[in-house]
């Protein structure tokens, strides 16, 4: 009966630390020629032996910190839920209008969510201000100079409330004007806020 072979042993790269097969003339890693068996290094030379240990050491030092930074940012992401962003229509903000002129908020809306907020002309104190609240084809055809047809329209006033329920699905501009002519040189200062509200109910 054939004996046995002898089990394959690697060996361990006295520079790099890492693992080197068995009849390899150097280290594939770093080509460092100088290995050693497992359970060996006992007979490698003082500063050999200190060298290899820190190799090793500094290796699963790296290798348990990566892990563990990984495994950070996955709890933080399942912690924190998928990522929330400001809608364009959810605002509170001061705008100057220029005699003549216009300040615009233009979002997507779902249609039968809506919009809720207000506006005030800040300055000069008691002028007036028009909202016109347009579907993205009329609103095109308004900044074309082309006749429009607004979906709602606020007379002008000094202060307003706004609630806007979207009949469909659409880019929606709300149109604040100024409609004291150029001449005039009268500019608005009009405080807005707007809140972008679902019509979902959550259970």
């Amino acid at each position: 009966m054939a004996a046995a072979a002898p089990p394959v042993k690697w060996g361990t790269c006295t520079l790099c630390g890492d693992a080197v097969p068995p009849g390899a003339k150097g280290c594939p890693t770093c080509g460092y020629e100088r290995a050693v068996a497992e359970g060996q290094t006992g007979h490698l030379r003082r500063r050999e032996r200190w060298r290899l240990r820190s190799v090793q050491a500094l290796r699963v030092t790296l290798v348990v910190g990566i892990a563990g930074f990984l495994a950070y940012l996955m709890v933080s992401a399942a912690a924190s839920g998928p990522p929330t962003y400001t809608d364009p229509l959810t605002t509170a903000a001061t705008h100057p209008i220029a005699p003549g002129g216009v300040f615009v908020l233009s979002g997507n809306i779902t249609g039968e969510d809506y919009i809720v907020g207000n506006y005030t002309v800040l300055t000069p104190p008691g002028a007036l201000a028009t909202l016109l609240i347009m579907n993205d084809s009329e609103y095109n055809a308004f900044t074309s100079g082309a006749p429009e047809t607004p979906l709602e329209t606020l007379p002008a006033e000094s202060s307003s409330q706004i609630v806007f329920s979207a009949p469909y699905t659409d880019m929606f501009h709300f149109v604040f004007e100024n409609q004291y002519p150029a001449s005039s040189g009268l500019s608005l200062s009009v405080y807005v806020v707007t809140n972008y509200e679902s019509n979902v109910v959550l259970g």
